[in-house]
């Protein structure tokens, strides 16, 4: 839930935003997501690259995602 949250406000934000977040139901359990690129679409679309970094107790997982919003 807040890995969402943190993804979502790092689109708002724009490029460059980093958001970190902690879970509020499993202990050692946290990460960041950050906006990396912003590209339009030919459509008249944008889409926002977004790596995420997830920590369980101390593993990390890194994951890049594209997303993106019609016109």
């Amino acid at each position: 839930k807040q890995a969402a949250a943190a993804t979502e406000q790092a689109i708002t934000r724009g490029e460059g935003a980093t958001i970190e977040w902690t879970s509020e139901t499993r202990a050692n359990v946290s990460g960041k997501s950050t906006a990396t690129q912003q590209t339009a679409r030919a459509d008249g679309g944008v889409c926002m690259d977004v790596t995420d970094v997830i920590i369980v107790e101390g593993e990390e997982t890194m994951v890049s995602k594209r997303m993106c919003r019609a016109p």
